[in-house]
């Protein structure tokens, strides 16, 4: 699983998470997850507290996720997708 994967799929509940808590759970290094975050929040796909150093998703996000999630087919697995 890719870096930004493990970081967004910590972030799905839509709660404040701390950038050590995700490092510690990605078992990322924290300058790793520092540089992701600051991208996606540069971008607007994440909500940056920088005084609490704490991260979460944009409601756009989560609600993009969700969609996607409704939108696939039980059973489905990633490589199955692109045979």
């Amino acid at each position: 699983m890719l870096a930004v994967d493990q970081i967004l799929e910590l972030l799905k509940n839509g709660e404040w998470h701390g950038l050590n808590e995700v490092a510690e759970k990605t078992g990322l290094q924290k300058l790793k997850v520092e540089v992701i975050t600051n991208f996606l929040a540069e971008y607007n796909f994440l909500k940056l507290s920088k005084q609490e150093k704490k991260i979460k998703m944009t409601p756009e996000l989560l609600l993009f996720f969700k969609k996607v999630e409704e939108l696939e087919p039980e059973g489905i697995t990633e490589q199955s997708q692109f045979r």
